[in-house]
């Protein structure tokens, strides 16, 4: 499994949105400038991330995007999620699946349960971790 560049800088919008103070908007041409991302995309994220509930927008001087939620309650899982991110580690874990071996599999017990510690370690990380750097993250 590989992230996308949706998730990837979904993440990115989200933590920079988590290390501005409460009161300053955060404009999608701010986030994009300060990494060197296409607007556009920035946008586009930031309104999914919107009606997914995490961000809250305003318009007009001055506006822009604010965290709906406290850093310490929204999980990197719930930002991919929210960007309709799968994240199955491999393919026949999803409902749909091409695989041939599916029901004759020596591994799926195995990648089942490596897929479900990897989407708890993204539940156990939230955007306060991430804005302090990965300092937070040695444990």
């Amino acid at each position: 499994m590989q992230l996308t560049k949706k998730a990837s800088y979904g993440l990115i919008a989200a933590v920079e949105l988590a290390r501005a103070p409460a009161d300053t908007p955060r404009s999608a041409a701010w986030i994009a400038g300060r990494y060197d991302l296409p607007v556009a995309f920035i946008e586009k994220i930031l309104h999914q991330l919107r009606r997914a509930g995490l961000v809250a927008s305003r318009q007009g001087r001055g506006g822009g995007y604010t965290l709906h939620l406290e850093a310490s309650r929204v999980s990197v899982r719930r930002v991919l999620e929210s960007l309709d991110e799968g994240l199955d580690l491999v393919d026949c874990l999803g409902e749909e699946t091409s695989c041939r071996l599916t029901g004759n599999c020596p591994t799926k017990d195995a990648w089942r349960t490596i897929n479900s510690r990897f989407r708890d370690l993204l539940d156990g990380i939230s955007l306060d971790d991430l804005r302090g750097g990965t300092a937070a993250l040695d444990d």
